[in-house]
């Protein structure tokens, strides 16, 4: 998320089409010394301040402000790879 989504360094977020592509992304262990470990990320807990920072900008920009910002970005990206 931080490189083109306005969020703090350390934030990610995958977002998927269907509830069957998300279902890989879940890691479980059996052998975990303390019982059965299982997340949605390899990592497991991320700090709360991170993950709520996104959301807030998640929610902030929305949906078309992700779209607008993202448009902008493809556009410099053409105007460079153009001036190249």
């Amino acid at each position: 998320m931080h490189k083109y989504g306005y969020a703090p360094k350390g934030a990610s977020c995958v977002m998927y089409s269907s509830e069957e592509l998300r279902r890989y992304q879940y890691f479980v262990s059996i052998d975990w010394t303390g019982g059965i470990y299982a997340s949605p990320t390899l990592a497991g807990s991320r700090p709360g301040g991170i993950s709520v920072a996104t959301w807030a900008g998640m929610v902030h920009l929305g949906e078309e402000g992700y779209l607008e910002l993202t448009e902008g970005i493809i556009r410099t990206a053409r105007a460079i790879r153009e001036g190249i």
